[in-house]
Order: C-alpha cells, then sequence, then structure tokens
C-alpha cells in the first residue's frame, strides 16, 4: 500500500509540473497561460512589435482572462457566446456602434475624471485602502489614470475579437490608451500602481483585488512575464 500511494503521489506531482510547464511555455510564447478557449486550427492574426508592445498595456487583464497578446487567434464558437455576453453585461456592448461609444468615452475622461481629484480630497480614505493592499502598500499612488488606459485597450481587443471591430478600428483605441499610459507613467511598475489603485477606487470591496494584485506582481516579477521582456519605451517599437 505505501508502495502504491508513494507511485500515485509521484504521477501526481509529474502532472503538476508537466502543468506549470505548459503553462510557462505558453507565457513564453503567447502572453497567456492558458488558450484553451482559442481555436489554433484557425488563421491567427500575428502582431507586429509595436502592436504587442500596444497590447501589453491591457496585460493584466488580458492576463486575469487568459488572452493571448502574442498572438491574436480566433475564439472557440461556445467561448464567443460567452465573452460576448459577459462584456454586454459589464460594457453594454453589443455592437460595433456601443463599442465605439465606450472607447471615446474611456479616451476622453473615464474614470479618472472624477477619481483623480478624490487623492486630494480624500487623500486620507484613499491612503488606507491603498495601505490594506499587498501590492500598493509600498508603492505611492499619484494618477489612476491607467486603469482606463488599459481598459481602452481591454475593450478594444475584446471586440476585435468578437467581430464589432475590424483591427483597425480597434488598434486606433490600443494604440491611443498605450501613447496616454506612456505620457503618464515612467515605467510598468508606475502604470501597474495606478491601475490597482484605480481598481480599488472603482470598487472598493470587490473581492477579487488581491488577486489583481498578484497579477501586477507577477508581471513585474517573474522571469516567465511579457512585461519582463517588453520594454516600457521605445514606442512605437523599431
Amino acid at each position: 500500500m505505501l508502495e502504491w500511494l508513494r507511485t500515485v503521489a509521484t504521477m501526481l506531482d509529474s502532472k503538476k509540473m508537466a502543468a506549470i510547464t505548459l503553462e510557462n511555455d505558453n507565457l513564453r510564447q503567447y502572453g497567456a497561460r492558458d488558450l484553451a478557449g482559442f481555436d489554433l486550427t484557425q488563421p491567427v492574426r500575428q502582431p507586429t512589435p509595436t502592436e504587442i508592445r500596444g497590447l501589453a498595456t491591457g496585460a493584466i487583464l488580458f492576463f486575469y482572462g487568459d488572452n493571448p497578446i502574442k498572438i491574436l487567434p480566433q475564439l472557440k464558437p461556445a467561448e464567443l457566446v460567452e465573452r460576448k455576453a459577459a462584456t454586454a453585461q459589464w460594457w453594454g456592448i453589443e455592437d460595433a456602434e456601443e463599442a465605439l461609444n465606450v472607447l471615446q468615452s474611456l479616451q476622453e475622461e473615464g474614470h479618472r475624471h472624477d477619481f483623480q481629484p478624490l487623492l486630494k480630497s480624500e487623500s486620507l480614505y484613499w491612503y488606507n485602502l491603498f495601505e490594506a493592499n499587498p501590492f500598493l502598500k509600498s508603492r505611492t499612488v499619484t494618477n489612476v489614470g491607467a486603469w482606463d488606459y488599459a481598459r481602452m485597450v481591454n475593450v478594444a481587443r475584446w471586440c476585435y475579437d468578437y467581430g464589432y471591430l475590424s483591427w483597425e478600428q480597434a488598434w486606433k483605441y490600443i494604440d491611443a490608451g498605450t501613447r496616454l499610459a506612456l505620457r503618464d507613467y515612467d515605467s510598468w511598475d508606475s502604470f501597474a500602481t495606478g491601475f490597482v489603485a484605480g481598481r480599488i477606487m472603482w470598487d472598493a470591496t470587490n473581492e477579487s483585488h488581491e488577486d489583481i494584485a498578484e497579477i501586477a506582481r507577477y508581471l513585474l516579477e517573474s522571469k516567465f512575464s511579457l512585461w519582463r521582456d517588453i520594454p516600457w519605451q521605445p514606442y512605437p517599437v523599431g
């Protein structure tokens, strides 16, 4: 019996290591841990280095939802239905017109229009909330625009995946969000700080803030993270 248990434990350890190796290989090659929702047998769009850098601006939520960044494959039919429904629920987007309206709003003012002044007028309240977050505890929050800039990239890419927007339409906002981020931040670290803080201001009691903080930390520190391979600047990539 003891030998059998050792054999089972070895098999489970081997499967666990194989799964970890696959995740790391996917992260290196595609920029996502799991591509199960995508049909890799169909033609994929291969983004240019500049486009990959632009998509990397949205990496936190792309990582959270297992969206590859280094390739743009087609979603499987069931996954497409599910993701479109989620975007309709959270964003009110079900067609190109609604997508463009949301993207234009994010570009022009987003949440930062209301949130940024609160960093001064309610500084102690937000300082205490940020201090409670493991990622923000050792960082200084000065600008929460990253919350809007990253989501501009996310929404544009999602709506391209769903067929609501052409790549040219989506890229306009991916590029705009990236340029705004480069204007306001000087590193992936400061950008991630602004994103995590902006998300907390959006919904202070959301239970996934620590998960998002861990993703931000992973992207900054892991040797498998695309942020480690993609410099904050230059942009566009030559």
